[in-house]
């Protein structure tokens, strides 16, 4: 390799370097925190009648739970629902 070649080939790699870290300090994170998502509006109601708020609803129906809309959630859609 004659050192014109060298020299090409050092600065093409320098020059990807600089543009790849560029582009990674302004690019967002992948996946959004926890937590920053919208709110959850089905809850786990098990069989003797209290929530757990922590199952998810593959959890729940292995748990002889129901996967229920929360009331809070279901107001809003219902007040929605005779307005039209």
């Amino acid at each position: 390799m004659t050192s014109l070649n060298l020299l090409r080939a050092t600065l093409v790699s320098a020059a990807l370097a600089i543009g790849t870290m560029a582009f990674a300090a302004d690019a967002p994170a992948s996946a959004p925190a926890k937590g920053t998502g919208t709110a959850q509006t089905h809850h786990c109601k098990l069989s003797d009648g209290t929530m757990d708020m922590g199952k998810t609803k593959k959890a729940c129906v292995a748990a002889k739970g129901t996967w229920a809309k929360d009331a809070a959630a279901a107001a809003p859609a219902a007040s929605a629902a005779a307005k039209k």
